[in-house]
Formats: structure tokens, sequence, C-alpha cells
């Protein structure tokens, strides 16, 4: 799958099915101070530094497999390149999922990608009601299990508005629910934010009288997406609480689309510069530096390769 695919903003569901109707609990995992004060300064000012490479956001409507820009539905701007942060906060997530899992009762699954990427939100950008996983196209969309959000801003903050806002829903439509809940989270400084990727959620508008970059609402945000179950496998991945088990049929979905692509390719022992970018999340830049600085092994075969394994230890 092309490397747009995985690192577009594009990959946020609009209406997908709800698990069923029955009213549940909003669970959501809070992380205090999840970077270091001095990780927070160097994540804020590489930001500002790459103002130029954010672009503008799109989804995935229903039942269509490609990105589209839709100011009416989200309008804020997106950068996929998070250099040396991108392993860091792939790294910090990993160590911090299995008491996540705790908390939403679920058990743990082997993971495929932690998929990074910034946001940047200014005056009057939002996103409108969506949840991020679902059974259309790309692939990796019904194999995202957690959404989490990492808020970080300048100083003094220069905006308001943009919460989080969770809904429970009966059949993808808010508004439709007859008992209606909400979780609604302000966005605060140095603070990670994790749930279900299968919640119907939102970003409300956000203000931000100066209009500058600068003063723009910053979130790293992404998916844990667990591997792929082959067909032969059985699937261990289903949440142990009584009331998801009784529908499971996100995973029949995901499962169909498995099977109508056809057997999986074998795994490869060395991977291309721009394969380990896919793989990782980091930048093929970013691997580069790290092969000229000896820190990665490699070999020259018509271009850089390396250790697909060596790539899973980063």
């Amino acid at each position: 799958m092309p490397t747009k695919k995985l690192h577009r903003p594009a990959t946020s569901v609009r209406r997908g099915n709800s698990q069923n109707g029955r009213k549940r609990s909003i669970e959501v995992f809070i992380k205090r101070d999840f970077l270091t004060k001095r990780e927070l300064r160097g994540l804020t000012k590489y930001v500002l530094a790459h103002e130029q490479d954010f672009t503008a956001s799109t989804v995935i409507p229903d039942g269509v497999p490609d990105a589209e820009t839709d100011v009416s539905y989200r309008k804020s701007r997106v950068l996929y390149d998070l250099g040396e942060y991108a392993g860091l906060v792939q790294k910090r997530l990993r160590a911090l999922l299995p008491e996540v899992l705790k908390t939403f009762r679920r058990t743990e699954f082997p993971i495929a990608n932690v998929d990074v990427q910034i946001t940047a939100s200014n005056h009057g950008d939002f996103f409108k009601v969506h949840r991020d996983n679902s059974s259309v196209e790309p692939l990796d969309i019904p194999l995202r299990e957690v959404t989490y959000v990492y808020y970080f801003h300048t100083e003094p903050k220069a905006f308001s508005g943009g919460q989080l806002s969770l809904y429970n829903s009966k059949d993808g439509e808010v508004e439709n629910s007859g008992e209606q809940s909400v979780k609604t989270i302000t966005p605060r400084q140095n603070t990670l934010v994790l749930f279900p990727s299968f919640y119907d959620h939102e970003v409300l508008p956000v203000r931000c009288p100066t209009g500058k970059f600068a003063n723009s609402r910053f979130t790293v945000n992404g998916w844990v997406i667990r591997e792929a179950v082959a067909d032969n496998e059985p699937d261990k991945t289903e949440a142990v609480r009584p009331d998801d088990q009784a529908d499971m049929s996100w995973l029949v979905e995901a499962a169909q689309a498995l099977q109508a692509k056809g057997p999986q390719s074998p795994v490869k022992i060395y991977i291309t510069l721009e394969e380990a970018s896919q793989f990782s999340g980091l930048s093929v830049g970013y691997l580069r530096g790290l092969i000229e600085a000896d820190k990665l092994s490699a070999l020259d075969d018509s271009g850089w390769k390396v250790r697909r394994k060596d790539v899973e230890r980063l």
C-alpha cells in the first residue's frame, strides 16, 4: 500500500456503524505530562519550524476508499514527518499500552504499527462527528484498536475551544441515540488522551482570534493498529467486556476484507527504506540518518535495505 495511504490525515471515517445499540460507559485513559519539559519544548520548536510542510486535512466518506478534502466536515492542517519525535511518541505509547488496555478491559494484541501525525487547528477549525475505524478501505482502518491525542501549544495559550467530545450513539448517528451520553475533554498542555477507536467523537470549533499558526491548537494524534489475522489463525483481540462480546461484526468485516485480498505475501527479511518508513512511521530521512551514524545496519543493494527486525526495535 502506498505510503501516503498510511500517513495521510484522511484515515478517519464519517458515520460508521455502531457496535450495538446499548448504552455503554465512555472509557478514556488520560496521561498528564506525557513528555518531559525539554521534549515538549523541542517538539514545539520543531512544529513551528515546519509550518510550510503542513497540508489540508481530508476525510474518507463511507463506501469510498479514497480521501477527499471537505472543509464542511473537517477543517485543519496536518504534518506527517515528525522527525525524531515520531519514534519517541511511538516508544512511549507502546510502553503505556498494557495499562491502557487494562483500563479498557481489553486483552493485549500484536501491534502492526503506531500511526503518528501532527494536527494544527486554528480559528474556525473543527471536525464533525466520526469514527476512526470502519470496514472501508484502506485495509488498516478496520485494524485500528486505540485512538490517541496528545495536546500541546505555545505559551501563553492563545486559543479556546477545540474540545474533544466522545459520544455513545446508535447506528453511527449521535442524534438517533435514545440514551445519549457525552464526555468532553478540554485541551490541556502536555496531556495524552486515549480511547477505543470505535467511539463516535468530534472536535469542537477552535477560537484563535490572532489567526497565527504559532497560536494553534496542536496535537500529535493517530492510532494503535493491530496486526492482521491470517485466515488460518484464531483472533485473540476481542474485548473481555460482556457488553462488547455480543457483537463482533467488526471482526467479521475485517476477516472478509483480508480474504478479498487473497493470500498474504511472505514477510521480507530485508526491506527498503521506504518500506521501513511505512512499517515504522519514521521518516526516510530519519532512517537514513541512523544508517549514516552507524546506529542502524544496512546493505546497499540498488539502494539501502535494512533488516525488518532491526526496524522493529526502533
